[in-house]
């Protein structure tokens, strides 16, 4: 039998486009070859232009490192920190803070809620925090966390906004200056839709201001002022970057803007509803909430008596890949990545290859309910 490439469907690394792989794949430029510090700096200001940022920083690492460094630069030992926690990847600023002896107070929920405003509100009047920390998409719940609102609160107390857009960033909106936020830590191989290797963080003059108040920090790599001249003139030196990487970012930053910011918000919502509708044709469930169900991942609750390892090693059969749990979901729901640059011809291969698996699993469905669910959808618009 002929077998397909497999088809990616987890919450990041995403498929790559066509155009962006052939990115990736150019011959490797010298980091200061005045080529590619043209590519580094057109990448940097479609970066701003996409979150409203007074200044971006690019290099290589992963999401954690820019959610490392947003606190390296901006909260000191000994100040408080508050943590609005969805799940296992907002949980993740706890043990950093604890690292750099940063007080830390963390909100949390159960999984697939929200943390109350109200809740927010009261822990911000009650004490003086140096930041505030949300994750806009925590992919282990599936949770849309409520940027504005909580932008909002930031303000009214005065305190930094840190924004974690690691599962959000590209395809949800995250405009810095109307949102309140002042630090979005992401990264690039989720909705950005490139292959994993870089890290992103975003932040504006207050940020930077507050980086200045600090002196010194205890980081080298992560300190904002050893990268900031780099991001000015990517032709100076301090550490090798990446290029391709930089590369291919840039064509994807450059196909984010020619689809247009609204237009690929809008893509990515529809892309929500519609794999929701075609899984509640199987009879399937979100583990979310309804009014925190998030635009870029689906974190599916099993059926009674469905394995968690039996599923996936039957989805992979059929040449989908999606993930498992993690923390306290670990073996009870599966996540399905739906963000970047996929469409609905991806969500039909994975619909059905859901109905596939669950029949080989002895879970009675309706041949075809899912894929006709979500093509229905899709077509309302």
């Amino acid at each position: 039998m002929l077998k397909q490439k497999p088809l990616v469907m987890i919450p990041g690394p995403t498929p790559v486009a066509e155009p962006i792989r052939e990115a990736m794949a150019v011959q490797t430029y010298g980091h200061t070859y005045g080529g590619f510090v043209a590519i580094y700096k057109e990448c940097l200001a479609g970066l701003k232009t996409i979150f409203q940022a007074d200044h971006v920083i690019v290099v290589g690492g992963a999401g954690t490192l820019s959610m490392e460094m947003a606190l390296v630069n901006t909260v000191k030992a000994g100040e408080s920190l508050l943590i609005i926690s969805h799940g296992l990847f907002g949980d993740r600023f706890g043990p950093m803070a604890k690292a750099y002896g940063i007080e830390a107070d963390v909100l949390t929920c159960p999984p697939g809620e929200r943390v109350p405003l109200p809740e927010i509100e009261a822990k911000l009047a009650a004490k003086k925090y140096a930041a505030i920390t949300l994750t806009h998409v925590d992919t282990s719940t599936g949770v849309l966390g409520q940027a504005k609102e909580v932008g909002e609160l930031a303000r009214k107390y005065n305190t930094l906004y840190i924004l974690d857009g690691v599962c959000a960033s590209a395809g949800i909106p995250e405009p810095m200056k109307d949102y309140g936020v002042d630090i979005i830590v992401t990264t690039c191989q989720k909705a950005f839709g490139t292959p994993p290797g870089l890290t992103m963080v975003a932040f504006n003059d207050k940020a930077l201001a507050r980086r200045e108040e600090l002196g010194a920090v205890s980081g080298y790599y992560t300190d904002w002022k050893n990268w900031l001249p780099i991001m000015e003139n990517p032709a100076l030196y301090f550490s090798t970057p990446p290029v391709n990487h930089i590369v291919a970012l840039n064509e994807s930053v450059k196909l984010i803007l020619q689809e247009g910011l609204e237009e690929r918000y809008k893509r990515h919502e529809r892309i929500g509803r519609s794999f929701r509708a075609g899984i509640a044709a199987l009879g399937l469930k979100p583990v979310t909430s309804p009014e925190a169900l998030a635009p870029t991942l689906s974190v599916i609750t099993y059926p009674e008596g469905l394995d968690d390892a039996a599923f996936r090693a039957a989805m992979e059969k059929y040449d989908v890949f999606v993930a498992g749990g993690v923390g306290a979901l670990k073996g009870k729901i599966f996540r399905v990545g739906h963000m970047g640059n996929i469409c609905i011809n991806e969500l039909v291969v994975t619909l059905y290859a859901i109905e596939r698996a669950l029949t080989d699993c002895g879970i009675t469905v309706t041949p075809g309910a899912g894929v006709g669910a979500a093509w229905s959808e899709w077509h309302k618009g």
